[in-house]
């Protein structure tokens, strides 16, 4: 019975060493095993960010052009939709009767002309009076005004492009007549283009606050950038915006500025897509997940870097600008290139090994 006992005893004893041993390894397990983090570098999502937006074309101006004589048009720009060159005849009265009322006019003056100068010499002998001289130079002086107002009415019949004019409307026919100041010809300055773009309030709001670097491009149905006969993309540069909000959309109308381009067809009218690409960040800072930014340290606000030789994490604090769009943007503190721990921060600590989060290795 002795011997049963005893073997009893060294069974258990055996067995607790297992099981102690066991736990031992377990627990030494645990303490090895590294927490599991997400890492992010810092900079390496400064690539410009582009938006898309519904745009549309417009001309600088839109006048209805007109005569500030009347007479029957004998001439009228043939096409609608063409672009006429600054100065070019648009359209012409028949100027018959105001070149004649202008050479009656020259007649006149000669006659004014001479009575004058044979005035001054009868003036010197005394043989008229001042009144009588004085009416002499009144007349000379009359006549060069209707000469001056008979020129300017011929002048008046024809109608040139006070700019690089598209035509887009033809208000009259040929041979009809008008009246001084009937709107005859529509036209659209299109020495460059305006391009609209609504867009939303918050983008709006961060071009205020940030004032980012940004480039304004157009695109075709390809979803291609529109380029010009150099092949290079038509650029665009920013004329004005709205400060008053669409109440319905809550978006801003911003003004692009769209110089006219040789080889790049675009008429006023026309909707495009707008490509809107940001620079982001700027030189000295630097956008990083809102989830890297810990909070619950020493400093306001700090990061953890990453030392890839030592697989180890630094606690690191630093300043934050703006947040928006669960980002932080960093004014100091870190630079670009350095990695940084955006998920899993909360268990750590200072020189504290880690485990970097690999999609294509198993987690377990």
């Amino acid at each position: 019975m002795n011997n049963n006992f005893l073997r009893s005893a060294m069974w258990l004893l055996a067995g607790c060493l297992i099981l102690t041993g066991c736990s031992k390894e377990a627990a030494e397990k645990n303490v090895r095993a590294k927490p599991l983090v997400q890492l992010h570098e810092v900079g390496a999502d400064v690539q410009p960010t582009a938006r898309r937006f519904v745009a549309r074309v417009d001309a600088l101006s839109t006048v209805d052009l007109s005569f500030q004589v009347a007479g029957r048009i004998n001439q009228l720009v043939e096409r609608q939709g063409i672009v006429v060159p600054e100065g070019e005849l648009l359209a012409a009265l028949d100027p018959q009767d105001y070149e004649l009322a202008l050479r009656q006019a020259e007649s006149s003056l000669r006659k004014a002309m001479s009575d004058f100068e044979r005035g001054k010499e009868l003036k010197k002998e005394s043989y008229i009076s001042d009144s009588e001289f004085d009416g002499l130079k009144t007349n000379f002086e009359n006549a060069e005004i209707a000469v001056e107002n008979a020129q300017i009415n011929v002048e008046y019949t024809e109608l040139h492009a006070p700019f690089n004019a598209l035509i887009t409307n033809r208000l009259v026919e040929k041979h009809s007549y008008v009246q001084p100041n009937q709107p005859v010809l529509r036209v659209q300055n299109i020495n460059y283009l305006r391009v609209h773009v609504n867009v939303p309030e918050r983008m709006m709001r961060m071009a205020v606050e940030e004032a980012p670097h940004y480039q304004v491009y157009l695109e075709n149905n390809a979803g291609e950038k529109v380029t010009g006969k150099d092949g290079k993309p038509v650029t665009l540069s920013y004329l004005e915006h709205r400060t008053e909000v669409n109440e319905a959309t809550q978006t801003y109308r911003v003004t692009f500025k769209l110089p006219r381009i040789e080889g790049v067809e675009l008429l006023p009218g026309m909707v495009l897509t707008a490509r809107i690409e940001i620079e982001r960040p700027e030189a000295d800072s630097w956008w990083v997940p809102l989830t890297a930014v810990d909070t619950s340290g020493d400093s306001e606000f700090a990061l953890w870097l990453y030392n890839e030789k030592t697989q180890t994490v630094t606690y690191q604090p630093v300043e934050v600008g703006v947040i928006r769009d669960e980002q932080a943007r960093i004014i100091s503190g870190v630079s670009a290139g350095q990695k940084i721990i955006a998920a899993g921060i909360r268990q750590l600590q200072d020189e504290m090994e880690v485990r970097p989060f690999d999609s294509e290795q198993p987690v377990l």
